[in-house]
Order: C-alpha cells, then structure tokens, then sequence
C-alpha cells in the first residue's frame, strides 16, 4: 500500500514537473518568436531605409556632377568665344548654393533615417558618407563658382573619388547587415559574452 501511495506520488511530482517544464519552454518559444518576428520587422525596415539612402544619394550625386558637366561645357564654348568662364557675380555663387543643397537635403533626410535605425556597426560609415557629401557639397560650389570662394578644401575630383569610396564603404556595411539572420536573444548573448572572452 506503502509503494503504490510512493508511486503515486512519484508519478505526480514528474507529472508537474513535465507540466512546469513545458510552460517554461512554452513561454521561451514565444519570447523567442516574438523576438525573431521584432528582428525580422526590423530588419525590412532597415533594407528600405538603406535602398531608400543610396537612391537619395545617387540622385543628388547625378545632379551635381550633370550641373559640373553643363557649366564646363558652359565654359568651354565661352572660351572658344573669347569670353572670360570665370566672370561671375554674387548672384551666380547663391545659385551654386542653392543648387547645392537642394540636391543634398534629401539625403541629409535619409540620413537620419538610417541612422534612428542603426545598428551600430552602419552608424559610422553613414556618418562618414554624410561628411564625405558635404565635403562633395563644398567642393560642388568652389568648382561652379570659383572666383568667388576661395574656402580651402578638397577640389572637385578628389570629393567625388572620396564620396564614391564612402559610398562603397556604406554599401558593404548594408550588405553585411542586411544579410545577417535573426538570431534568438539568448543565443545572441552567449555569442556576446564568447566574443568578449576571445577578445579580453
């Protein structure tokens, strides 16, 4: 009598064991989940907000270097011509401006979109892009209105040989991002903390 009541209780405790036991792996299959749907929503948000910045900075690069093109055609007829290219006014130096930062305020715009959206390892080379393209702003005025704005800074060609190495940059950054899987968090800790050890 002694044993059945011993089995009995035996058979109990495993039983709320196994009950205990499946809540608890239950409950971390459904953090999981919802961790993996929260990663994967994210994600996509991230590869539109990558495509969305380097669409906004091809368009704004195509403008610029389509406007250097014009006006050096612009002053190579005026050459041929006898006329001085370089004969501007205030008024042609504003224009540089203007143009300027209406091609680059959209992807300032990305920018930031890119960057509330992370992860870190894409921070950097987004900021770098984005000094790159006012460097590329900067030497986009000094090229269009030279006479009249002697700021010292990178000429023309070298801020577009660094903006397109930014951009190269950034891409690669994207693509390493972009093709990383969700991974569960618990196993994104373990992974931490043996990176930590290998590199401490």
């Amino acid at each position: 009598m002694q044993n059945q009541r011993m089995t009995e209780i035996i058979a109990a405790l495993v039983a709320l064991a196994g009950t205990f036991g499946g809540l608890i792996i239950g409950r971390r299959q459904v953090h999981d989940q919802a961790h993996i749907e929260h990663e994967q929503w994210l994600r996509e948000r991230r590869q539109t907000a990558y495509g969305n910045y380097l669409a906004a900075w091809d368009k704004a690069f195509g403008e610029l270097t389509t406007e250097v093109a014009r006006l050096e055609e612009l002053w190579n007829a005026m050459e041929a011509h006898g006329q001085d290219p370089h004969s501007y006014d205030i008024e042609e130096w504003e224009i540089a401006h203007e143009k300027a930062e209406d091609a680059i305020s959209p992807v300032r715009e990305k920018q930031e979109q890119v960057l509330l959206l992370g992860p870190e390892a894409i921070d950097g080379a987004a900021i770098g892009m984005g000094e790159r393209l006012e460097e590329l702003r900067h030497a986009f005025v000094r090229q269009t209105a030279a006479s009249l704005n002697p700021d010292p800074g990178p000429s023309w060609d070298e801020a577009v040989a660094a903006m397109k190495a930014a951009r190269a940059e950034m891409f690669e950054a994207m693509r390493v991002e972009v093709r990383e899987a969700p991974v569960i968090a618990s196993k994104r800790r373990l992974f931490r903390g043996r990176r930590r050890a290998l590199s401490g």
